[in-house]
């Protein structure tokens, strides 16, 4: 016998809704044909769908699925988006803006929604995994792709050990989540979590108590030593899991980014670093005692680029010394100085925060941020002159409101910014503003959508941004972004080191990213977006341009630094995507010999 919300969501896709206004005049109008239903929740209707789903006694409708979903944002851009956290460790960096909280790592306030979750569930990585994809999944997204972004202060300066256990314990929470069975730890730190705890009684601040509760081994779950077959062991269980990570996103400063780091960060598996870079001001910089100048950043990102990462910047405007003209001329800087150019970017607006060094400047009358009205005018500059190549992914960090003591408080502010973009005729080019799943009046007509090739010159190197977009190019389909590596172009190594430790990338062009937007679907399935051939279409186009850097036959004698192969920075869950493409693993990557 059907339950009440079975007769519901049968209803629904007989009748399809165009609002949740539309849904509760179903429930509603049929409660009444229905003498002593309950209303049910929208996770039983979610639970209602899919088990006819299952049973086959419907067929799948996206747009319910997306009116069902709670927070559909989550996974709009076409991945399910994870964020833990790893536990309080010393930080290298001693920098004047950045909040220091004894129970938080390096520059988190537990108040901060990602944040919170990492210290009511101990920052246990097994844990917070699991738990965040059982709860999106209750929810009703899809979460079979994951991108998992690791915070916590300056990632390469915590140990190995702990890096290794922090990561495959990551896995081992993809590969059990939805099981039956819960591991006795996992349950403890559950029924702990919901009793919560108690936030600090002012906002910056704790008590001792508070602090005993977590920090001490009986709080923290404590790392152990991870072999490599362990890891290895993790991957593959994950290559073919219900929730595969298809990316791996780690955070660290530019001045701990060396060519041993680099290799180090490709064999746990990452796949895309957060720089902290910033600003461009070389005064800002050693007024705020960041510890490393433009240089360092781009020695950085050069070692990144050229073993295949993706590379996000973090900047702040309004840091102490900071001009509107001078935060303008910073973020211009990123794109007029070919060794800069970042693939993302996050903004971090500085607020005064009670914990942070310029809190006694802001106090003392040293430092005030300028004003918001000015910071606005910044961003919109900024958003104005973006590349299509770029994807601005944050505009603020999820600071609470009393946190903050001078600087944007403002929580909409991209909203804001948009709307007054919007009246005076300006448009954002930046991907997050053009990705499909973002703009809710466009359609996929696929006798409209054009491949674009972009071309760009960045850390000595070439990259292609291939794209497949409307003919306007107000709206992003699917995208890739291919390389050719300072090595190949210039025909010379330099990066001699990196080239020695991970020597299976020499002669290697890189598909360094490959995303398809719109709301995520689940692996197997066929959506709107996702799944419609544009990513072997992409590939197809990269791989012929690879060719043009192929090796000249008659060149036998000495090195030739011509493009052999392409290499993949696949993340772990996506490698038997590329397999059917034909490339084979090879050390982390996925590569495939190109045909000249």
């Amino acid at each position: 016998m059907k339950s009440f919300s079975q007769k519901i969501v049968e209803q629904l896709i007989a009748t399809p809704p165009t609002s949740r206004e539309d849904i509760l005049s179903v429930e509603r109008r049929l409660a009444r044909q229905s003498p002593g239903a309950i209303f049910p929740t929208t996770m039983d209707l979610l639970k209602a769908y899919h088990d006819l789903l299952e049973t086959k006694t419907i067929l799948r409708n996206e747009r319910l699925e997306g009116l069902l979903q709670k927070h559909p944002m989550r996974t709009l851009s076409g991945v399910a988006i994870i964020t833990v956290l790893a536990r309080p460790y010393p930080c290298p960096g001693k920098c004047s803006y950045c909040p220091t909280e004894v129970r938080m790592p390096k520059s988190y306030l537990e108040k901060e929604p990602a944040a919170w979750r990492g210290l009511i569930l101990r920052f246990d990585p097994y844990t917070q995994m699991r738990s965040r994809i059982e709860t999106l999944t209750a929810n009703g997204h899809p979460t079979d792709k994951i991108e998992l972004i690791v915070k916590g202060g300056t990632w390469s300066a915590y140990p190995a050990v702990y890096q290794r256990w922090f990561l495959k314990r990551c896995f081992d929470g993809a590969n059990d989540a939805g099981s039956v069975e819960q591991p006795e730890e996992y349950t403890m730190i559950l029924i702990k979590s919901k009793d919560q705890v108690a936030p600090a009684e002012e906002p910056g601040t704790r008590l001792e108590k508070e602090h005993r509760q977590v920090d001490n081994t009986d709080g923290w779950v404590d790392a152990v030593p991870i072999t490599d077959e362990e890891i290895e062991g993790a991957h593959k269980k994950n290559e073919l899991g219900t929730h595969r990570v298809i990316g791996i996103t780690l955070e660290t400063r530019p001045d701990w980014v060396t060519a041993k780091e680099v290799a180090r960060l490709r064999a746990l598996g990452c796949t895309r670093i957060e720089l902290g870079v910033q600003h461009t001001d070389p005064e800002i910089l050693k007024g705020v005692n960041r510890g490393h100048d433009i240089s360092g950043v781009k020695r950085a990102t050069l070692l990144l680029r050229e073993a295949g990462f993706k590379v996000d910047f973090h900047m702040m405007p309004q840091l102490p010394g900071a001009t509107p003209e001078k935060d303008i001329a910073a973020f211009d800087m990123l794109w007029s100085d070919g060794d800069l150019r970042p693939d993302m970017m996050k903004i971090y607006p500085c607020v005064v925060l009670k914990t942070a060094e310029i809190f006694q400047w802001w106090k003392d009358g040293k430092y005030k941020p300028y004003s918001l009205e000015e910071l606005i005018e910044v961003l919109i500059t900024v958003k104005s002159r973006i590349p299509r190549y770029v994807r601005i992914s944050r505009l603020i960090r999820d600071i609470p409101a009393d946190y903050i003591y001078d600087g944007n408080n403002v929580t909409n502010l991209r909203q804001t910014i948009q709307a007054l973009m919007k009246k005076r005729g300006l448009v954002c080019q930046c991907l997050r503003c053009r990705e499909i799943g973002h703009q809710e009046r466009k359609t996929l007509n696929v006798n409209r959508v054009t491949l674009f090739v972009d071309e760009y010159e960045a850390s000595g190197g070439k990259e292609y941004f291939l794209s497949f977009e409307d003919p306007e190019r107000t709206a992003v389909y699917a995208f890739c972004r291919l390389r050719i590596p300072a090595r190949i172009v210039q025909k010379k190594s330099i990066t001699p080191e990196l080239d020695t430790l991970i020597p299976e990338i020499a002669d290697c062009a890189f598909i360094r990213e490959l995303h398809t937007y719109g709301h995520l679907i689940p692996i197997g399935e066929e959506g709107t977006i996702q799944h419609t051939g544009f990513g072997k279409q992409l590939m197809e186009k990269a791989e012929e341009i690879v060719r043009e850097y192929g090796i000249n036959p008659d060149n036998k004698a000495g090195r030739c630094y011509g493009a052999r192969k392409i290499a993949v920075i696949a993340g772990i869950g996506v490698r038997p995507y590329y397999e059917k493409l034909g490339y084979k693993r090879e050390g982390t990557y996925m590569t495939k010999t190109t045909k000249t």
